[in-house]
């Protein structure tokens, strides 16, 4: 049918209407129609993601901009400054140093044992006969730098070893070398004499001559004499001359403890060259201080 106009034949008025060929041209239309709607569907996704990565770079930059203006973070250091190795405990490794050791107030029972420390610390006394029964005192814990340790209930005519014991507050311990002490016994005199012939001239070199006095030291007391603890001097008057020389004697080395009644020899340099009037003298020194 063609497409055109026409009136009515009952009420007058017009009618149109479209041909075939028109109406499949409307479903055309629709069909475009979809088409572009397909078509701004299919670039709007990639433009969504094009925003978005945009956005995300444009996030990134502010974040690496704001970090650029912070200041650097301090190196960390993995050594203590200065102000806090002086402030660190060093923990104390160090046991006390003994000195001054003594033994006084001796009786026919009982003695007292002092001595020094450098720091404070404990006192206590390890103590032996000569017979090796060892004896410990208690242990007085008052840190002191001043020790005093009494010994009790000391038998007589008897030599006592003993040791001094201190521990500081770290619980650092120090221990002295062994020393001796007497109750009751006698020291005795050292006895010295000169033997016949005991003073004689020597020509060590030509045309050089000394006097030398030799002569005995006898151990007359009852308990045992380090040798080194022995001087002998001698008094030197020569005839003609004013005042006195004394004359320091050397001992023989062997043997190191002269027991009782036992002998060492000595001998004596005298100056001047002079076969001079002597006096012998002879003192025990005290190793105890």
């Amino acid at each position: 049918m063609v497409a055109g106009e026409r009136a009515c034949r009952k009420c007058g008025q017009l009618l149109k209407w479209a041909s075939a060929d028109q109406g499949q041209g409307g479903d055309n239309k629709q069909a475009d129609s979809s088409e572009k709607q397909g078509t701004k569907r299919s670039w709007l996704w990639p433009l969504l993601a094009l925003i978005l990565v945009i956005a995300m770079a444009a996030g990134g930059i502010y974040v690496l901009m704001r970090m650029a203006e912070k200041p650097p973070a301090a190196p960390v250091v993995e050594n203590a400054t200065p102000e806090a190795d002086q402030d660190a405990v060093i923990p104390d490794a160090r046991a006390p140093i003994i000195s001054k050791i003594s033994v006084d107030k001796i009786s026919y029972n009982s003695v007292e044992i002092k001595w020094t420390t450098d720091e404070p610390s404990s006192s206590q006394v390890i103590w032996r006969t000569s017979e090796g029964k060892i004896s410990v005192t208690d242990e007085k814990e008052a840190l002191v730098d001043q020790h005093v340790v009494e010994l009790t209930d000391m038998k007589n005519k008897q030599r006592y070893y003993f040791k001094v014991r201190s521990v500081d507050e770290a619980y650092n311990v120090a221990i002295s070398d062994e020393d001796s002490f007497d109750i009751g016994l006698s020291q005795g005199v050292v006895d010295i004499s000169v033997a016949d012939g005991g003073m004689k001239t020597e020509e060590p070199q030509p045309s050089v001559f000394r006097t030398v006095i030799s002569g005995k030291v006898v151990n007359s007391g009852e308990v045992p004499v380090r040798t080194k603890d022995i001087e002998v001097w001698i008094n030197i008057t020569v005839a003609g001359k004013a005042g006195v020389t004394e004359v320091k004697a050397d001992l023989d080395p062997t043997p190191d403890i002269l027991n009782p009644l036992y002998e060492i020899g000595f001998r004596a340099v005298v100056p001047d060259r002079t076969n001079p009037d002597y006096i012998i003298t002879s003192k025990i020194v005290d190793q105890q201080d």
